[in-house]
């Protein structure tokens, strides 16, 4: 015979009385008692974790150890989407909720029903206290192109209103969406003093053809970071293949540049490039032997000698 309403409720009130009353033995058996169904665990955590009468670390234990069951699961899913949306919840629960809903969604049917309820949610959190919240927030609706995030985050670059994020961080989440014109903000990413700020900048403008030229200059800029130089070599490759091309053989055979950048131009041009008409460059493939020669640069001369060694004349 099926439970009645008012048995349920009242198994329900047990398992929050034994929450209450000794969390430890709690927790272990709700991890581990074989006999208990899958509505039982999700009942009893939901139970807990919407309790606000226990700790915050208690119910984030309850959390963590009943994740498996809560991301599968319809009901599973309205508790998360509940906890996460109670501001009243401590940041740290409220963190971990959130981190579960986004496993969740990799149990695509089951979560297909809450997206809009799970969106919303998000989108509250664009204005909430917490700024891990905020951030977290804006990373996933950015990757969602939401149209809500990017009026808001365009308004608040433009001083119409406040930001959720920094302002950098703010222009990398509107760059998700190449359709937007970006560039302007961009290029204000690019003239940052902090090089990271300035590789995702690079990164970003690999989508955008008017930008070749401001690409090209960070990948010759001597005095640029490493890894924005890097990133400027793919940007160029994404942009302009055969302009890369010039470039890259441009920085492998200057000895006024270093070691090991003109030893990734080598090695791109050896294996990204087009190889045909690398070998069919016989001045470039003079330089290449000038450096194979070159023990100022011995990196580079390594690339040299593997790049002869595969040409079609070895």
């Amino acid at each position: 015979m099926s439970d009645t309403p008012t048995d349920q409720d009242a198994r329900l009130r047990s398992e929050i009385d034994r929450v209450a009353a000794d969390y430890d033995a709690y927790v272990a058996e709700l991890t581990s008692d074989q006999g208990a169904t899958t509505d039982d665990h999700i009942a009893a955590a939901a139970a807990a974790l919407t309790d606000t009468d226990l700790p915050a670390d208690r119910r984030t234990e309850v959390l963590r150890r009943s994740r498996p069951v809560l991301v599968s699961t319809g009901r599973g899913i309205e508790c998360l989407l509940q906890v996460v949306g109670e501001r009243a919840n401590a940041s740290s629960l409220r963190l971990d909720a959130l981190a579960a809903l986004r496993a969740a969604a990799f149990f695509v049917d089951t979560f297909e029903p809450y997206l809009t309820a799970y969106r919303d949610v998000l989108r509250d959190l664009l204005t909430d206290d917490d700024a891990d919240l905020r951030r977290r927030a804006v990373s996933t609706l950015a990757n969602e192109h939401d149209p809500v995030l990017q009026e808001m985050l365009a308004d608040g670059l433009d001083g119409n209103g406040d930001l959720p994020v920094d302002r950098p961080t703010a222009i990398r989440a509107l760059a998700e969406d190449d359709h937007l014109d970006n560039l302007p903000r961009l290029r204000e990413l690019l003239a940052s003093d902090s090089p990271d700020e300035r590789q995702e900048a690079i990164r970003y403008l690999g989508s955008y053809p008017d930008a070749r030229d401001e690409v090209e200059a960070a990948l010759r800029n001597q005095d640029e970071y490493r890894a924005v130089r890097q990133q400027s070599a793919a940007s160029l490759r994404a942009l302009d293949p055969d302009r890369f091309q010039e470039v890259a053989k441009e920085i492998a055979v200057d000895s006024g540049d270093y070691d090991d950048v003109r030893t990734v131009s080598l090695s791109a041009l050896q294996h990204l490039g087009d190889t045909e008409a690398v070998y069919q460059d016989g001045a470039f493939l003079d330089r290449v032997r000038e450096i194979r020669d070159d023990a100022s640069a011995p990196h580079a001369a390594a690339a040299a000698q593997e790049m002869l060694d595969r040409g079609p004349d070895r």
